[in-house]
């Protein structure tokens, strides 16, 4: 890993050399959304804002300021005062201890001059207030944090590990300073100019608030010669600069990161059998005799980058199906596959993979739901006392946010497909497959691999594996016929 604590840190691969150097390019392999915990803090303090004198006042002081030792009768002379008047004003700045006389002289006392700050011309005057701010920090860097509303969905994500176990005990204590260092972040931001002007004359109280949470969006980059070997990209949640103030957050993202490593697993090549049981006909390019070369079909999938068309109703996949290029994929495939169906089955499956983490992303609750969305909005037979049914299909009980995704998780006692296998499925429509494993390397990241289709023969097989599994996962007839809804195929093209 990476010594260096900025937004980015690295997981080392064993090997190199899957691409050549002249391919070799970025690689998005994943995004994950963790919550950062929060708190907020009612701190009364005392600000210095921005005051003034009469304007008679300020222009005696900027003349004082520039003839020290005028006399009351030049300064009455040059602005034409009267007797009274300019009593009234030498009153005004000899009663805020601006200005004192001698000898009939008049001078800037020590207060005065600190009105004039370097280079500036008016004399800058400043109000003491008593104020309470209601300020939010986050509970492992200190940093602001703002209150933003999480879905039941976005609740349930991981939550990112205290560094120091004692941070959240004591972290009323170390407001003061946190809120000296970060001040200016809680100035009402509809005058940012004087919020620069602005000065924290004390911290008086700190109490402690409501705590929330919020979301941290990450991003795993590699490369395609070093597929397994990633760096966190946070530029989604913070710039540069904000990092630069939040490094314990990047530690501790850095440590939710090394439990995303897996060693190559006795089942993966089962897995990639799966993959090429379901398109035989498109990965028979990149078949051996022992099965598919993994190798050969990554540097295919990276170098070509393929589009779903119709005259390409299946193409490859790299990355997880949460990337914002494939999730494009599948939704193309998605609506290509919807043309040739009369109505759309009740029920949509997910295979969920035994991998660390895996949905732990906003992103999923939002495919899920999109793709609610598309399959009724393309029935207009559907009823609204009919919806359509995400259902989760896992080994043993899976994370929290993943029960939270899906309207129904149907459980295995046992596993039953390969640890690294991930299929999504739409009955008669599409289907999406990718094997989780280290690519090019014993160990690392796993690096998704697969394929999209909307081929009536791939579509009809994924039908007939969950279905040779159904009895296990214990599915009812509902279920089941949703499985056979391969049946509602029209005979006509697919037309774009």
């Amino acid at each position: 890993m990476s010594n260096k604590l900025t937004g980015k840190l690295g997981i080392q691969s064993l090997r190199s050399g899957l691409v050549d150097d002249g391919d070799d390019a970025p690689l998005v392999l994943l995004y994950m959304d963790l919550t950062l915990p929060c708190r907020r803090f009612l701190v009364e303090h005392k600000v210095a804002e921005p005051g003034k004198v009469s304007v008679t006042a300020e222009f005696l002081l900027r003349l004082v300021r520039a003839v020290d030792g005028c006399t009351e009768d030049m300064v009455q002379s040059f602005f034409g005062y009267s007797r009274r008047e300019m009593a009234f004003v030498l009153k005004e700045v000899e009663e805020a201890a601006y200005v004192y006389r001698s000898d009939g002289r008049l001078h800037l006392t020590t207060t005065g001059r600190s009105l004039f700050q370097p280079g500036e011309e008016e004399p800058m005057i400043y109000d003491v207030e008593r104020k309470t701010a209601r300020a939010g920090f986050d509970l492992i860097s200190m940093a602001p944090a703002e209150w933003q509303h999480l879905s039941y969905f976005e609740r349930q994500l991981p939550e990112l590990p205290l560094l120091d176990p004692t941070q959240a005990s004591s972290a009323t204590k170390r407001i003061p300073s946190a809120f000296k260092r970060f001040f200016r972040d809680f100035g009402p931001r509809e005058q940012p100019a004087t919020n620069a002007r602005r000065m924290l004359y004390s911290v008086d109280s700190v109490a402690p608030d409501e705590r929330f949470s919020t979301l941290v969006r990450v991003r795993m980059i590699s490369t395609g010669s070093k597929p397994t070997s990633a760096e966190i990209d946070l530029s989604e949640w913070r710039s540069e600069y904000e990092l630069d103030d939040r490094e314990p957050v990047v530690r501790s993202v850095g440590e939710m990161v090394e439990r995303l490593q897996v060693t190559r697993r006795g089942d993966d090549d089962q897995a990639y059998e799966l993959l090429t049981a379901l398109a035989p006909e498109y990965l028979k390019e990149w078949m051996k005799r022992d099965g598919l070369s993994v190798e050969r079909y990554y540097r295919h999938a990276f170098i070509t980058k393929g589009d779903i068309r119709t005259d390409r109703q299946t193409t490859s996949l790299i990355g997880s199906l949460f990337t914002p290029e494939n999730a494009r994929r599948l939704f193309e495939a998605t609506s290509y596959g919807l043309r040739r169906v009369r109505r759309t089955a009740d029920h949509f499956f997910w295979v969920v993979p035994t991998v660390p983490l895996w949905g732990s992303t906003s992103i999923l609750s939002e495919v899920v739901d999109n793709m609610v969305e598309r399959l009724s909005n393309a029935d207009d037979s559907r009823l609204q006392d009919r919806p359509v049914e995400p259902v989760g299909l896992a080994a043993g009980r899976p994370d929290p946010w993943v029960r939270s995704a899906f309207d129904n998780v149907m459980e295995s006692g046992s596993l039953i497909f390969p640890n690294g296998f991930e299929m999504f499925f739409v009955p008669g429509v599409v289907v999406a497959a990718v094997v989780h494993a280290p690519v090019g390397a014993q160990t690392g990241l796993p690096v998704p691999l697969g394929l999209v289709s909307f081929d009536e023969r791939v579509v009809g097989r994924a039908a007939e594996l969950l279905s040779g599994r159904a009895n296990v996962w214990g599915f009812d007839k509902r279920h089941e016929r949703s499985l056979r809804h391969s049946e509602a195929l029209l005979p006509q093209e697919v037309t774009p």
